[in-house]
């Protein structure tokens, strides 16, 4: 019985590990679909809505925290931050007469107040930053006899922002901390608590039969472990901890258990084991496509990706549409097409993101007017004038269903994009209800279009493209209905959803509802917001999406391969700031680029500028690829996705070094012919390293473990079930030989490994790891890798 169907449950027994001579049984079912997202408590009290947890509330009894019942108001279980004993704490729920447990995250935010220096003779003076979304209205600052200040509760780590004084937006002189803002200027930031303050770090070792070990270090004190959503006793021995998996697990296919602890304080790394009919799983080729940590993603607009069917080609035919931004012709046959040509699968990829496919508006909207001026059609799918009916253009239902058949025979999950935000002017609901709408203009009479951050909720993307009022229970039913139409109509796996956080919570949580009410397989939903960790993750919770992308990381990652100058500290300290915010085994999207974003390897070999418009660049010049350092900079980004935890995402045309500008020079039609050398060479590394990703256990699922870092290396490790894979990461060598020493923290000592490169080696001596690296992995790609 599969757990991923809604109204089946999991049946187990499981044997408590409090006594070894005398092991109790008990009965599990659970009512959860999949594992319960730990839950992050607010720094006072916190409510978690019962239908975050289940889609029919009628089943709820009680909830708890150790023997202390928890307080329940119009279904809204309320969780005082002080009934909270530990940084990681267990929450128990009845529900139909079975116990569910859940973890629990204390909050660690701390009091910080910011004190700006200046502006002593300034009317207003406002802080625009990540602590609120770099919208300077949302926190003015007080006025005192020394400049401006303002307290906030904010959690441990480092936050950009820049000073608006009376409207103006610059630098806080007053403080010399500084960093790239990854536009070719500057941010000032400041630093709350320790930041990335080290915690030692629990660790999988290699399992018995049925038991799984962990090392577990003496000053974690708490530790807490769960198969499925059942909380396990834990025991220890000196620095081991320990679970024997009950037999009856062998009866479902697949279960997971999770560990979490804490050493008093502060909360370490989690771990993650998913059991194969009670085992370990230990090989690659148990795993499924519906294992989504397992997950490599590929993501293609369709009109640019193949034209499968010529028949249904209908660019606009206005001449004040430039052609790159009119529709060239792909369709869902063209990605049909590459199915049965065996491009994903030769390339590894196990799931593919499409654009939207519902009909789009006819004719010429927008402008562009600088340097060259054109209108565009709606070739990218994001303009909706039909919510539930398949563009012509883009092909029919048939096509749809044919597309997501071939894929499943092939081991290919499809997720479709979804556009909730907006509809087109055209659309049919926008005419019949125009009060559905958030208003155009503001109340000072401004327009209010493309304010991303001061009105994040109600801004309109274009005067064409009215924004839903999602205030209005009506709208939200609507809007959740046409999305769950394609989940009821077609097989899929999934939606990506476009412009998460312009949406309000609300609208996730019941479109979540209905999902988990209606499909007949848990659906794995990600969304697209750009912003602080705090708002990100505050859209991935058992009720919302199941991730986001993680464009904070997407930015370090280019800062850190695509520039010469930079070290790896400001990459090391952003994935280890999502680490601590999403988990070391979340589900985040890791991408190698989109389509609102110049292409990556145009940064990284300098035909596009970090410090120019990359539109106006794509619009105005014929960008093309300079030399080979561009993509072997591609593959360095490309080996960092592969091996660090997240879904990587690879963005259509980047696995041969696609060059272009910002939107549309990013979106050229994909090349699947006479590619050049450094482009078969970098396809060939692209399928090797994706290939290595899905066959590697301890990439998908291992922890990773930080070994070595100075400013032009870093090497870390991830390690499962007591194997390792060692990555490493140069930069600016001009030799071809390079050798690095660190303290190496695994028992394991015989080390038969294999390079990616094949010419650097390992060596052991004592608790002494050495890395000899030699050839290409140093000079001309700068990262290695090291694995069984």
């Amino acid at each position: 019985m599969s757990r991923i169907f809604l109204y089946s449950f999991v049946v187990i027994f499981l044997f408590s590990c409090a006594s070894n001579e005398e092991r109790s049984t008990i009965e599990l079912k659970s009512y959860i679909i999949g594992n319960a997202q730990p839950i992050k408590l607010s720094d006072d009290t916190s409510k978690l809505k019962v239908s975050d947890l289940f889609a029919d509330i009628n089943g709820f009894e009680s909830a708890s925290i150790g023997d202390k019942k928890l307080e329940v108001k119009e279904n809204k279980i309320i969780i005082p931050n002080d009934w909270v004993p530990a940084p990681v704490s267990n929450l128990r729920v009845i529900y139909k007469g079975v116990q569910h447990d859940i973890p629990l995250f204390k909050s660690e935010k701390l009091a910080y107040t910011f004190n700006y220096n200046g502006g002593l003779n300034s009317k207003t003076v406002g802080l625009a930053g990540s602590v609120n979304g770099w919208n300077y209205k949302a926190d003015s600052l007080t006025k005192t006899d020394k400049g401006w200040s303002k307290t906030f509760k904010l959690a441990p780590g480092r936050y950009p922002y820049r000073i608006w004084v009376d409207g103006k937006e610059g630098l806080d002189e007053t403080n010399p901390n500084t960093m790239d803002n990854g536009l070719g200027g500057l941010n000032n930031y400041f630093i709350v608590g320790i930041e990335n303050e080290k915690v030692e770090l629990l660790q999988t070792l290699s399992p018995s039969q049925d038991t799984i070990f962990v090392k577990a270090p003496a000053s974690l004190k708490n530790i807490l472990a769960y198969l499925e959503n059942r909380l396990i006793s834990v025991e220890r021995k000196e620095d081991k901890a320990f679970i024997v998996i009950p037999s009856s697990v062998e009866k479902t296919e697949r279960t997971f258990v999770r560990f979490y602890a804490d050493n008093g304080s502060k909360r370490t790394n989690d771990l993650l084991i998913p059991l194969q009919n009670g085992r370990p799983i230990q090989q690659s080729i148990d795993l499924k496509r519906e294992d989504l940590h397992a997950t490599v993603m590929y993501f293609m607009m369709v009109d640019r990706f193949m034209d499968g069917d010529s028949t249904n080609n209908r660019p606009t035919p206005d001449p004040a549409i430039k052609p790159q931004a009119n529709n060239l012709g792909g369709d869902l046959q063209g990605i049909t097409q590459k199915i049965k040509d065996g491009y994903f699968q030769s390339l590894g990829i196990n799931t593919i993101w499409i654009s939207p496919i519902s009909r789009n508006a006819e004719g010429a909207w927008g402008l562009w007017d600088k340097g060259t001026k054109s209108t565009f059609s709606a070739y990218h799918g994001y303009w909706p004038t039909a919510l539930t009916k398949i563009d012509d253009r883009f092909g029919n239902e048939k096509a749809f269903r044919e597309l997501i058949d071939l894929a499943h025979e092939n081991g290919i999950n499809v997720i479709l994009d979804y556009v909730a935000h907006h509809v087109h002017q055209d659309h049919i609901l926008y005419k019949q209800h125009p009060e559905w709408t958030t208003q155009l203009y503001l109340p000072d009479g401004t327009l209010n279009t493309e304010r991303w951050d001061e009105h994040r909720l109600t801004t309109w993307f274009d005067k064409f493209l009215p924004t839903w009022d999602f205030s209005k229970p009506e709208v939200v039913s609507a809007l959740t209905d046409t999305a769950m139409y394609w989940v009821t109509n077609y097989e899929l796996d999934g939606f990506r959803h476009d412009a998460t956080k312009h949406i309000p919570t609300e609208f996730w949580e019941e479109l979540t509802k209905k999902v988990k009410s209606n499909s007949k397989k848990k659906l794995f939903q990600i969304g697209e917001t750009y912003g602080s960790p705090e708002l990100i993750s505050s859209y991935i919770t058992n009720g919302q999406l199941d991730a986001q992308f993680d464009f904070n990381l997407y930015d370090a990652i280019v800062d850190a391969f695509a520039k010469d100058e930079t070290s790896f500290d400001n990459l090391d300290r952003v994935l280890n700031e999502s680490l601590k915010t999403y988990g070391h085994h979340h589900l985040m999207g890791n991408i190698t680029g989109n389509q609102d974003r110049a292409r990556f390897i145009s940064y990284a070999d300098g035909s596009v500028k970090f410090s120019e418009d990359a539109k106006l660049a794509g619009w105005t010049r014929d960008i093309q690829n300079q030399g080979e350092v561009g993509f072997n900079k591609m593959a360095s980004l490309q080996a960092f996705l592969m091996t660090t935890p997240g879904i990587p995402c690879v963005y259509y045309g980047d696995e041969i070094g696609l060059p272009g500008g910002n939107d549309p020079d990013n979106r050229r039609m994909m090349k699947f012919q006479d590619w050049n050398d450094n482009q078969k060479k970098l396809h060939d590394v692209s399928s090797r390293l994706i290939q290595l990703r899905r066959s590697n256990l301890a990439l998908s699922y291992g922890e990773l473990i930080p070994l070595y870092k100075d400013p032009t290396t870093f090497v870390f490790a991830r390690n499962y079930l007591g194997e390792t894979t060692i990555v490493v990461f140069t930069k600016g060598q001009t030799s071809s030989a390079k050798n690095i020493s660190f303290d190496w923290p695994f028992n394991e000592i015989d080390l038969k490994k294999e390079s990616f490169f094949g010419q650097s080696t390992i060596q052991i001596n004592g608790r002494k790891c050495s890395l000899d690296l030699k050839g290409e992995s140093v000079g001309k790609y700068g990262f290695e890798i090291f694995y069984n």
